[in-house]
């Protein structure tokens, strides 16, 4: 039997390179997956690559910074491939900018789609497992939100915000069968990393081994989305702390 057999998840960003791995990795492992995206084709691109590979999938366009939308999302995931277990927080934004040159705009877009929606995704799945005692909410956070980065203030930011709001909700889902993780996957080669970089910068750091590759990470998600991972609540999982 699969890690994930008979689960149904739903993945934020589900087009974009990271997301993509960790929802093809998911029906991989057995699940049944909902992929959203505010591009409806990228999310179809995703769903599309699953049911080849003989996955359940469907696909849906959601801006995850509205509550409506997301509730939608859940609904359509629920109607369609059943109950939900995993709720997986991917979707992300990383504009380069220094403080100084930085616009509310900027900062606010940055909260809502990195932060905002991890709490609007947690907050509607959790009040759909909470019912049955089981499933579990993973977000992808990042050592930046510890570490920082230079011309990533807000991105840094809101990472450090997944991370305190994991730990704080953790604590609220004690002994109630549900869990809330996030991870750190590290310095990864997606468009979302090499925005801003110059081509000489890329092959130097591809050299040097401090980037991954998309699919690297998925077998952890796939961990911590299952039940093998049961004694984790309230953790942050990273490999990129010393980078």
């Amino acid at each position: 039997m699969k890690l994930l057999e008979g689960k149904t998840a739903a993945i934020t960003g589900g087009g974009g390179g990271l997301s993509r791995c960790y929802g093809l990795a998911l029906a991989r492992a057995g699940a049944a997956v909902a992929v959203s995206d505010i591009n409806v084709e990228a999310a179809k691109a995703t769903s599309d690559a699953i049911i080849r590979e003989g996955g359940r999938a469907i696909s849906v366009q959601a801006d995850v910074t509205k509550a409506a939308e997301v509730e939608s999302l859940l609904d359509r995931a629920e109607a369609e491939l059943g109950p939900l277990d995993i709720m997986l927080n991917v979707a992300g934004i990383f504009p380069r900018v220094p403080l100084v040159d930085m616009t509310e705009e900027v900062w606010d877009q940055v909260i809502a789609i990195n932060l905002r929606s991890v709490y609007l995704c947690s907050r509607a799945a959790i009040r759909r497992m909470l019912p049955r005692k089981r499933g579990v909410v993973v977000s992808a956070s990042s050592g930046t939100g510890i570490r920082g980065q230079p011309r990533g203030s807000a991105y840094a930011a809101s990472k450090a915000g997944i991370i305190g709001f994991t730990r704080a909700v953790s604590l609220e889902l004690k002994d109630t069968g549900v869990r809330i993780n996030c991870f750190g996957p590290g310095a990864t080669d997606t468009p979302l990393w090499r925005v801003g970089k110059s081509e000489e910068e890329i092959k130097r750091l591809l050299a040097a081994g401090y980037v991954y590759q998309p699919d690297d990470f998925s077998n952890v998600v796939v961990f911590l989305a299952s039940d093998l991972s049961w004694p984790l609540n309230g953790e942050f999982i990273s490999r990129d702390l010393h980078r």
